[in-house]
């Protein structure tokens, strides 16, 4: 697998295109919320090919660019600062930066103290992100518990569950090895919303494309899931 840099212009604007080459079978994009177009391609594909694909999508790339401002500008990115709300679980909590002899994170009622002994946006964070993967060791299993019984009798293997930040994706399967991963900013969200992307991930194990089948399966088990993922907008702001 390696990786490339270049740059894509589109209606006055030029984006930066970050190309990773590995073993897919078509092209892949990802608009990136930093504005970033991500794409993954077979390792053989020329550049020129890759650049008429963008062309190609280059409507799409606008309105997802426009959407991602939009949302911006209604929901500011949190800064981790002082006086700052954050949302775990879907609950507001009021965020008390101060500095001290030690870095630490920890709740109390509805607020979060974050004590810096390194005041540096990189430690602040950190800490977020420690705190977030406490509580999606709690999160992540209950909701495992919750969706596996809308499987029975399908003889569905017991995942090994895992966690990490990502940021172009909820959550992944790995039906072959048996592994689920969440993606820590879930502990973020709701239950609903977290059972939507577990739900997601379990019916990787019955079809492992994004096929019709795939969303019948996700359907039968959840009719409202496309509400669940809609509700998602809210929470990206915090995803940092």
């Amino acid at each position: 697998m390696t990786s490339e840099q270049h740059q894509f212009t589109a209606q006055g604007r030029t984006f930066p295109v970050i190309l990773v080459r590995k073993k897919v079978k078509n092209i892949n994009l990802h608009v990136r919320s930093d504005g970033t177009l991500y794409l993954s391609a077979p390792a053989r594909v020329p550049w020129a090919y890759i650049e008429d694909f963008l062309e190609k999508k280059t409507d799409f790339i606008i309105r997802a660019i426009r959407e991602m401002e939009e949302r911006k500008q209604k929901f500011p990115i949190l800064t981790l600062s002082d006086g700052d709300t954050l949302y775990l679980a879907g609950q507001p909590y009021r965020l008390d930066v101060r500095l001290g002899l030690h870095n630490s994170i920890r709740r109390s009622g509805q607020t979060v103290f974050m004590e810096l002994a390194d005041d540096t946006p990189v430690m602040r964070q950190k800490l977020y992100h420690k705190l977030l993967q406490a509580l999606g060791k709690k999160l992540f299993p209950a909701s495992l518990s919750r969706m596996q019984p809308l499987f029975a009798g399908l003889a569905l293997p017991d995942p090994v569950l895992k966690q990490r930040v990502m940021r172009s994706r909820w959550g992944s399967c790995m039906p072959l090895k048996g592994i689920v991963t969440m993606n820590t900013y879930l502990a973020i969200m709701p239950e609903a919303i977290i059972d939507h992307v577990m739900l997601h991930e379990l019916c990787h194990f019955l079809q492992p494309n994004h096929s019709r089948h795939f969303y019948d399966a996700m359907t039968i088990r959840m009719p409202d899931w496309k509400a669940r993922r809609q509700a998602m907008a809210k929470y990206l702001p915090y995803c940092v």
